[in-house]
Parts: C-alpha cells; sequence; structure tokens
C-alpha cells in the first residue's frame, strides 16, 4: 500500500523538521545548563521545570484538543517555539544569558507539547483511512527518528567546534519551515457547536480511555519505562562525559544510537504485525529494561552505543502498536482527549524519574539507578504479561489483526 497522500506527505515533512528542531533545542538546553553549573542536580532540575507545567497543561488540554482545528493547533505551537529560540539567540548575542531565563524557556516549551503531540496524533485519522494508519504511524516514528538522530550529533559537533548560536539558528529555521509545510495539510476538521464543560469533557475522556483495558495497561507498563528514560535525562551527560571519559561528541553520538534503533524497530514492524497475542510488546518491554542493566555494568563506550540502539528497536516497536491500537479502537471526536490521557501517564512518571535521579545523584552511583530501573521494568514487564493473559483482558485479537 502506498501512501499517496498530499496532506500526510506535509506532515511527514513538517515532522521532520519539527523533530530536528525539537533535538536541537533538548541538546542545546543541556549541554548550556551542565557547561555553567557542572552539577547533574541543576540539568535534573531543569527538566523538572519542563515537566511540571507539561502535565499540568497535558491535564488541562486534553478537551480542547477536540474542539479545536489540529491543524491550527500545531502551526501555533511550532511559531512559537520558534520564536523561543530567536529570544534565546538574542539573549546569548546581548550577553544577557542566564540559567533564569533557560527556566522560563522550558516552562514554556514545556506547555507547548502537551498540545502539540496530542493534536499531531489525532489529526492522522482525518486525513487517512484507517487501514493506513499502522502504515503512517511508522513512517512518522522512522522519519522523526532519523531527525532525532542528527539533533545530538550536530550539537555535539558544534559545541565542539562552534557557536551554539549557529544551533540556534538552525532551530529557528526548522521550525518555521515545520510550520510552513502544515499550511498545506488539508484536514477534515469539523468545528463542533457543542460545547461541555471541561469537567464533563474530561470524564469522557477518561471513561473512554478505562472502558479499553488492554489500552490501560500497556499505558501503566510503558509508564515505568517512562520513569526510565526521566532517570536517563539527569544522568546520560555525566555518564557519558564523566563515567565512560568521552566529549561532547561522544555524547552526542551516544544520544543518536536510541532514534537510530528506533528507525531501525519502525522499519521492522510489518514483519513482526504477523505475530500473534501481546506477548511481542511485552517482550519489547522486557528488552527495553534489559538494556538499563547493560548500562550498568558496561566498561566500554561501544557497548553502549550498541544498548542504546537496541533499546530503541524495541520501544518502536511497542510505541507504533500501542498507538496505532489507541487510533483504531477510539472514535476521533474522543480521540485528543484519550491520547491526552496516555500522555498525561507518560508525563506523570516521566517528571517523577527525574525527581528521583536529581534527589539520588548526589548517593547513589549512576551505575546503581541503572540497575534499579532496569530491574525494575524488567520485573514489570514479565508480571504484566502474566496478568494479562491470566485474567484474559480483550482486544488481543483486535490488535492482532488491525495492527497488521
Amino acid at each position: 500500500m502506498k501512501m499517496k497522500n498530499d496532506s500526510f506527505r506535509s506532515i511527514w515533512i513538517s515532522s521532520a523538521t519539527s523533530e530536528l528542531g525539537g533535538a536541537l533545542f533538548t541538546a542545546c538546553n543541556s549541554i548550556l545548563i551542565y557547561e555553567i553549573t557542572g552539577s547533574p542536580t541543576a540539568l535534573g532540575l531543569v527538566w523538572l521545570i519542563y515537566y511540571i507545567p507539561s502535565f499540568l497543561m497535558q491535564l488541562f488540554i486534553g478537551p480542547y484538543i477536540d474542539r479545536w482545528s489540529r491543524k491550527t493547533i500545531m502551526i501555533s505551537c511550532q511559531l512559537t517555539r520558534m520564536l523561543l529560540a530567536l529570544v534565546l539567540i538574542c539573549s546569548l548575542l546581548l550577553n544577557n544569558f542566564t540559567i533564569t531565563f533557560i527556566y522560563i524557556v522550558q516552562v514554556i516549551v514545556g506547555m507547548i507539547m502537551p498540545i502539540f503531540t496530542p493534536a499531531n496524533q489525532a489529526i492522522l485519522p482525518t486525513i487517512l483511512r484507517k487501514e493506513q494508519l499502522v502504515k503512517a504511524n511508522a513512517s512518522l516514528e522512522s522519519i522523526r527518528q532519523v531527525m532525532a538522530i542528527m539533533g545530538p550529533i550536530v550539537s555535539g559537533i558544534f559545541i565542539d567546534v562552534l557557536s551554539i548560536v549557529w544551533i540556534l539558528v538552525i532551530i529557528s529555521i526548522a521550525f518555521a519551515l515545520s510550520a510552513l509545510g502544515l499550511l498545506k495539510v488539508n484536514e477534515n476538521y469539523e468545528k463542533s457547536t457543542i460545547r461541555k464543560p471541561w469537567m464533563e469533557e474530561f470524564r469522557e475522556g477518561l471513561h473512554s480511555y478505562f472502558k479499553h483495558k488492554l489500552v490501560v495497561w500497556l499505558g501503566i507498563f510503558f509508564g515505568f519505562v517512562q520513569f526510565g528514560v526521566g532517570v536517563t535525562i539527569v544522568t546520560t551527560l555525566p555518564y557519558i562525559t564523566t563515567i565512560l571519559n568521552q566529549s561532547y561528541s561522544a555524547y552526542g553520538l551516544f544520544m543518536a544510537g536510541f532514534p537510530i534503533g528506533y528507525t531501525i524497530g519502525a522499519l521492522l514492524h510489518t514483519k513482526l504485525g504477523k505475530i500473534k497475542g501481546v506477548g511481542i510488546l511485552f517482550s519489547a518491554l522486557f528488552i527495553g529494561g534489559c538494556t538499563y542493566l547493560s548500562l550498568s555494568i558496561t566498561p566500554w563506550y561501544s557497548l553502549a552505543i550498541v544498548t542504546e540502539i537496541i533499546a530503541g528497536m524495541v520501544i518502536a516497536i511497542f510505541n507504533i502498536y500501542n498507538i496505532t491500537l489507541i487510533q483504531t479502537l477510539i472514535p476521533n471526536q474522543l480521540l485528543g482527549k484519550v491520547t491526552s490521557v496516555r500522555l498525561l501517564i507518560m508525563r506523570t512518571m516521566l517528571p517523577l524519574g527525574i525527581l528521583f535521579a536529581t534527589l539520588c545523584s548526589p548517593f547513589i552511583s549512576i551505575r546503581t539507578l541503572y540497575f534499579v530501573i532496569g530491574s525494575v521494568i524488567c520485573i514489570t514487564a514479565f508480571w504484566g504479561y502474566l496478568y494479562v493473559n491470566k485474567r484474559h483482558i480483550g482486544e488481543q485479537q483486535l490488535l492482532t489483526h488491525e495492527v497488521r
């Protein structure tokens, strides 16, 4: 099946430029903070400041994603991110840059992403047929991760040899191009004339999410993975530069390992779609936990990169199936709300992981943190698979047939 759809092509190109800009932005902020402070605690704090407002916005915004044009929402978000990058450029050129300024930028970006991400996922069923969603999701995830590969590598190289201002110029251009690309999307959007109270719409989204038990349990188990991701946000930079004694360029290459693996996993999704049952999903989570265990003991930088590639592959398999399952089961008029509930779980667990690492890093070694996280994910994935099969939780057959 070929994806001959001008609107989808526009979203695909827009996602490519957006993900490049986002990856660069993330790397820039992390490196700036760590260079100024040299502290994993400060690095953790800047990401807590990102995820706390992100969590609050995710809690609030869900009902409104289905009220407004998803296309308009996405364009507005990209233009706002472009302006933030331009303001950051000005602050650096005028020597007015402070850590407080980064904190303010993080708060604003943290409020934008809970709006952009569910709108981005909810717009696909308005421009594609249901049988096209799996391939569309895999294609989008692939190009996003390819661009995510470039972000850390480019950032690391630029920090080593050039100025960070040039990275911010690329970031602002990327967000501008993303917004322009979205203008060409022909969204099948019908403005809702019904305006329910926020609480009523929020409860409606919760009800739609929780009536599909498999979706619920997969969301909970994936929450543990997000907790681990939160830990690595704080620990990866000191892990590479201090424990493995590598440069910023090596840090960028290591950060590219996960999206490289994610791209490979996305490309393999069609073959894995022939496997019946949910075992493949829980197997992916279990292997993801094993990658943390590997990082906790490896003395070799090369093995650490291979481990990250494997982690990206298995999480891609899990995530594409999970997103497509939700898009298939949930009516489009409720999709923004339900997607927001799923993301709310993620945005709850991820900052908890950041907080855990921030508080523990002065007292517990990074390798020990990785070992604890890996053990928790492996045990949770194994228990989850046994639980789902024992309780005969539904949707297995739907997952098998719809996600092929």
